[in-house]
C-alpha cells in the first residue's frame, strides 16, 4: 500500500511539472507571436527620413573638446530615434523622441561650417536634442520634417538658451522639476550582467508614462539639471521649472537632523555604474599616462642623449649617393602607365571593328547564329590579345623595379620608396584594364553598368557628367586615375565643390610635424632598443627577449599610429582635396575591432576595395569557395608586404637568391642562420587568427575583450616582433 501511494504522489507530482511546463511554454509562444507581430509592423513602416546627422553632448571624456557624435536617425510619423550606425537601424534605438508638439529651433551656421537646430520640450524650454549638419539644405530638410511631424519651429533669436547640465551632474536620469511624487525615486536597478534595456536608459518626465512618451529622451539627450533655475527672455510663454516639495530648502542642519533618508546603492555598484558619468576617472588615466610617458621620454634622454640628426636626414634628401637605375625606374613606371592608355586604345579599336563586322554580316543576309557566333569568336580573340598585351606590360612594371633594388643593392629608403609606388601602380594597373574589359563585355552585350551615363546608378559628382565607354579611354582621364588616391578605378568618381587652400595648409603642416615625431620615435626609442636586443636573440634568453619586446611595444605602437595618421588621414586627404576627390573614407573604425578580419576590413579601405573587386569576387565568381578565396586574397598581399619590407632591406627570402644559388649567401653558413620571410609568414597566419578570433568572439561573447585580444595581437606581440627579426637579420646580413 506504502509503494502504490508513493507512485500516486510521483505520478501527480509529474503530471503537476508537465502543466507547469506547459503553460511557460504557451506562454513563451504567446510572447513570440507578440513579438513576431511588433518585428513586423516595424519593418513596414518606411522611416519619412533618415540620414546621418551631429548630435550634440554636453559632456566630454578625458581632454577632448569635441562633443559631437555622429549618429544615424530616423524619423518616423512622430518617433525620432537615433542609432550609432545605420546598420544598428535593425535593433533598438539608442535613443527615442516624440517631437509631436515639441518646438524645432533653428540656430543657423555654427563654427563656419555646421548648420545647426535642436528640439526643445515646450513645456519647459529644455533641448531634447541638438544637431547639426555640415550640409544647409539637408539640415533644413530635416527641420521640415521635424514642422511636418508636428513641431513648432522658430528662431534662436527668438528663443533663450537653456544651461547645459554641470559636469558633474547624472544626465542619464534627470527628472523633471515638475515631478514632485517620483522626484527621489533612484533610477531602476540593472541587474548583474545584463546591460540597461532602452526603456531604462529613458528620462522620466513630468506626466508619468505618459509624459515619458511626449519626451522620451535619453541619456545623450543633454538635459538640463532639474530644479536649476533659467533666465527667461521678455514677453516669453515659458516658465522656469519649479523646485518640487522635496527638494525645498531645508533648514539649519540640528543635531538630531537624519542624514540617512533613502535606500542607496554606492556609485560603483553594479545596479548604478551604467548610470553614472566616469568623465573624472578617465581624466585620471590621461593624466597618469601623460605622466608615465613622460617619464619615458626623460629617461631616454638621460641615458642615450639626444640621437635625431635631422642634419643628415636633410642632407640625404639634398644631396642623395644617387642610383641611375633607380631613377629609370621611375622613368618605367610612366612609361608603363602610358603603354597601358595605348592597349586599350587597341581594344577599343577591336571592339570598333566587331561592331561593324557584325553590320556588314547583317548586310550579307549571313544567318543569325552563324553571325553570332563570329562575333563571339572576334570577341573572344579580342580579349586574348588584351589579356596577353596587358599582362606583359603589368608583369614588366612590376619585375623590372624588383629586379633593379635586388641587382644594385640598393637603399633601404630609396628603394622603400620605389617598391611602394611600384606595388601601388602595379594594383591601378590591374584595376584599369578589368574594368575596361568588363566595359568591352558590357558593349557587346548591349548593357550598361552601373556609374555609366544613362545606368540607374550613375556615380554622384560636381563638374563633368558620368561617362560611357569608350569616352573614358582619354589620356586625361588615365592622368587622373593615376595620382588620385584610390587603387579602384571608374571612369567618374564623386567630386568636391571646392579646393580648401587654408585647409590644405594645416594638413601640410600637421603632415611635417608627424613625419618628424616618426623620425623622432624612429631614431630615439626603436633604433637603441633593438640594437640592445640582438645579445638575448643569439642567446635565446627568453626572459630578456620577452623585456624587449614589452620595451618596444610602446614606441613601434606610437610609430604605426603616426604613420597610420600621416599616410590616411594627412597625406590621402591631401592628395583627394587637391584633385577634388570626394570620396574620402580611406579607413573605417579600425580601431574598435573585436576579430581579426574586421581589422583587415576596416583600416586599409584603398586596398580591401581593391582586394574585393579585382581578387576575392572574381574568385566567387569562378565557383572558389569563399574560404579558398580569402586564402587567396591573403597570399596575394603576404606577396606584397614581402615586396615592399623584405626587398628593399635585401632580407628574407631575397637575402638566399644569389647568383651563386639558393641557400648560397656567405654570411649565412648554416640552416640556422637562414633568415626567413617574416612580413610573407605573418599576413598568411592571419588566415587562423581569423578563426581562432571569431571562436573566441563566439565564446567569450564580450565584444572589448575581443578588441583587448586584437590590440594585444598586433600592437604587443606581433609588430615589436616582426621588427626585431628584421632588424637582427639585417645586422647578420651587413655586418
Amino acid at each position: 500500500m506504502a509503494s502504490k501511494s508513493a507512485g500516486a504522489e510521483s505520478a501527480a507530482a509529474t503530471s503537476s511539472n508537465l502543466g507547469d511546463t506547459a503553460a511557460k511554454l504557451s506562454a513563451l509562444q504567446a510572447e513570440n507571436t507578440r513579438l513576431r507581430d511588433v518585428l513586423s509592423s516595424r519593418q513596414g513602416k518606411e522611416p519619412t527620413c533618415s540620414g546621418y546627422l551631429y548630435k550634440y553632448r554636453p559632456f566630454t571624456t578625458a581632454f577632448t573638446k569635441y562633443q559631437w557624435d555622429q549618429r544615424w536617425f530616423t524619423l518616423n510619423g512622430t518617433a525620432l530615434q537615433y542609432y550609432k550606425t545605420e546598420k544598428d537601424a535593425v535593433y533598438h534605438p539608442r535613443g527615442h523622441v516624440n517631437v509631436e508638439g515639441c518646438i524645432v529651433e533653428w540656430e543657423g551656421l555654427k563654427k563656419g561650417a555646421y548648420w545647426t537646430f535642436q528640439v526643445l520640450d515646450p513645456r519647459t524650454g529644455t533641448s531634447l536634442l541638438r544637431l547639426s549638419s555640415q550640409d544647409k539644405g539637408k539640415a533644413e530638410v530635416w527641420v521640415q520634417h521635424l514642422v511636418d511631424a508636428g513641431c513648432h519651429k522658430r528662431f534662436l533669436n527668438d528663443s533663450y538658451r537653456h544651461r547645459s547640465p554641470p559636469r558633474s551632474a547624472d544626465v542619464r536620469w534627470i527628472q523633471s522639476a515638475s515631478t514632485t511624487n517620483s522626484a527621489s525615486r533612484p533610477p531602476p536597478a540593472v541587474p548583474a550582467g545584463r546591460k540597461l534595456d532602452l526603456a531604462q536608459r529613458w528620462i522620466a518626465s513630468a506626466g508619468g508614462a505618459d509624459s515619458m512618451s511626449t519626451t522620451g529622451y535619453t541619456s545623450e539627450s543633454g538635459l538640463s539639471e532639474a530644479g536649476v533655475e533659467q533666465p527667461l527672455r521678455q514677453g516669453s510663454n515659458l516658465r522656469p521649472p519649479a523646485l518640487p516639495a522635496d527638494k525645498a530648502k531645508r533648514g539649519p542642519i540640528m543635531g538630531s537632523t537624519p542624514m540617512h533618508t533613502e535606500v542607496r546603492s554606492s556609485l560603483l555598484d553594479h545596479r548604478r555604474m551604467a548610470t553614472t558619468q566616469h568623465s573624472g576617472i578617465f581624466n585620471l588615466m590621461s593624466v597618469v599616462l601623460f605622466a608615465a610617458n613622460l617619464r619615458l621620454v626623460i629617461e631616454n634622454i638621460l641615458k642615450y642623449g639626444i640621437l635625431v640628426d635631422p642634419g643628415g636626414w636633410l642632407r640625404a634628401v639634398i644631396t642623395p649617393k644617387g642610383n641611375v637605375w633607380l631613377t629609370l625606374c621611375w622613368m618605367w613606371l610612366g612609361f608603363a602607365m602610358f603603354t597601358a592608355y595605348a592597349i586599350e586604345l587597341v581594344g577599343c579599336a577591336r571592339l570598333e571593328a566587331e561592331r561593324k563586322a557584325g553590320i556588314a554580316k547583317r548586310k550579307k543576309e549571313v544567318s543569325p547564329s552563324d553571325a553570332k557566333r563570329r562575333a563571339a569568336a572576334m570577341g573572344r580573340a579580342t580579349e586574348r590579345l588584351m589579356w596577353c598585351l596587358n599582362f606583359v606590360n603589368i608583369s614588366g612594371a612590376l619585375l623590372f623595379p624588383c629586379y633593379m633594388v635586388f641587382a644594385t643593392n640598393a637603399d633601404p629608403a630609396p628603394g622603400g620608396v620605389l617598391m611602394l609606388v611600384t606595388v601601388i601602380l602595379w594594383m591601378k594597373l590591374i584595376s584599369y584594364a578589368h574594368c575596361n574589359q568588363d566595359y568591352r563585355v558590357a558593349r557587346r552585350e548591349g548593357v550598361l553598368r552601373p556609374g555609366e551615363r544613362g545606368s540607374d546608378q550613375p556615380v554622384p559628382r560636381e563638374g563633368p557628367g558620368a561617362m560611357c565607354y569608350p569616352e573614358n579611354i582619354t589620356l586625361g582621364n588615365l592622368a587622373y586615375f593615376a595620382v588620385a588616391p584610390t587603387l579602384v578605378y571608374q571612369p567618374a568618381y564623386p567630386r568636391s565643390s571646392r579646393i580648401r587652400l587654408r585647409w590644405i595648409a594645416r594638413r601640410v603642416l600637421e603632415l611635417l610635424f608627424h613625419m618628424g615625431l616618426m623620425l623622432f620615435v624612429c631614431e630615439q626609442y626603436i633604433a637603441p632598443t633593438i640594437s640592445n636586443s640582438l645579445e638575448p636573440i643569439r642567446a635565446l634568453d627568453w626572459p630578456r627577449l620577452f623585456e624587449r619586446v614589452l620595451k618596444l611595444a610602446l614606441p613601434t605602437l606610437y610609430g604605426w599610429l603616426g604613420m597610420f595618421y600621416a599616410l590616411f588621414h594627412l597625406w590621402l586627404n591631401i592628395l583627394a582635396e587637391l584633385l577634388s576627390f570626394g570620396d574620402r573614407e580611406f579607413y573605417k573604425e579600425w580601431w574598435n575591432s573585436t576579430t581579426t578580419d574586421d581589422y583587415w576590413r576596416t583600416w586599409n579601405m584603398p586596398v580591401h576595395k581593391w582586394m574585393l573587386r579585382h581578387v576575392y569576387s572574381p574568385a566567387v565568381r569562378a565557383a572558389v569557395p569563399r574560404m579558398a578565396a580569402m586564402l587567396v586574397v591573403f597570399f596575394v598581399s603576404a606577396i606584397f608586404h614581402e615586396l615592399v619590407v623584405g626587398l628593399p632591406l635585401h632580407v628574407g627570402m631575397w637575402s638566399q637568391v644569389k647568383w651563386a644559388g639558393f641557400w648560397a649567401h656567405p654570411a649565412l653558413p648554416s640552416w640556422h642562420s637562414i633568415q626567413w620571410p617574416y612580413a610573407f609568414f605573418g599576413i598568411l597566419a592571419q588566415v587562423p587568427m581569423i578563426f581562432l578570433t571569431r571562436y573566441l568572439q563566439a565564446k567569450i561573447k564580450n565584444a572589448q575583450v575581443g578588441n583587448v585580444i586584437f590590440w594585444v595581437v598586433f600592437c604587443i606581440i606581433g609588430q615589436p616582433v616582426s621588427v626585431m627579426m628584421y632588424y637582427h637579420d639585417w645586422v647578420v646580413l651587413n655586418r
